[in-house]
């Protein structure tokens, strides 16, 4: 595999525990905007038909198919997973809690179409997962996830699940606190 620097990873752990993923894309400009721009990817060594990128220590390689054409996309057959259509055919990374919001909040400040809204679903420790799809210009699936599997996790998982079940309570009773000392004035 081609050695690729990060700042995601160690380089001789992301040779030792890294996978290699082969996408087609139809324009190689394209591919490296979106890769390198909105997901931020470091490009390894690259060529005129194909580039390499870093995804959190896991080498993606794009290369270009002209069948596609300028407008083409990858066809991809979907399977229901949980109430929603899931490309059969993707590429999955597995980032910390706190990795996955701060890509998600990259994402959206990209503007960045999800093809699977990010969302928690396995709520109860220790199974609790985030997830997102999204596909890449070319319509290739790229999932990310994450699950609370530590215990400083699962704690702030499980904190967090309490604060947004308490929320509207809070609110309700700061609007009927007001809504009385209005009326005692």
């Amino acid at each position: 595999m081609t050695e690729l620097k990060s700042e995601h990873v160690d380089k001789a752990q992301a040779r030792a525990d890294s996978a290699q993923i082969a996408v087609q894309v139809r324009d190689i400009a394209e591919a490296r905007r979106f890769y390198q721009e909105v997901l931020g990817c470091l490009e390894g060594p690259s060529g005129e038909e194909w580039l390499d990128f870093n995804l959190y220590g896991h080498q993606i390689v794009c290369c270009l198919n002209p069948q596609l054409g300028k407008q083409g996309r990858v066809v991809s057959h979907y399977h229901l997973v949980e109430g929603k259509y899931v490309p059969v055919s993707h590429c999955a990374v597995v980032l910390e809690m706190r990795k996955w919001r701060s890509l998600v909040k990259r994402l959206k400040q990209h503007r960045v179409k999800f093809f699977i809204e990010p969302y928690r679903h396995l709520k109860s420790a220790p199974d609790a997962q985030a997830t997102l799809f999204l596909l890449d210009p070319s319509g290739n699936a790229l999932e990310v996830q994450s699950f609370c599997n530590s215990a400083q996790e699962l704690l702030r998982c499980e904190r967090q699940r309490t604060l947004a079940g308490w929320m509207p309570w809070a609110i309700l009773t700061a609007f009927i606190v007001c809504c009385i000392l209005l009326l005692a004035s």
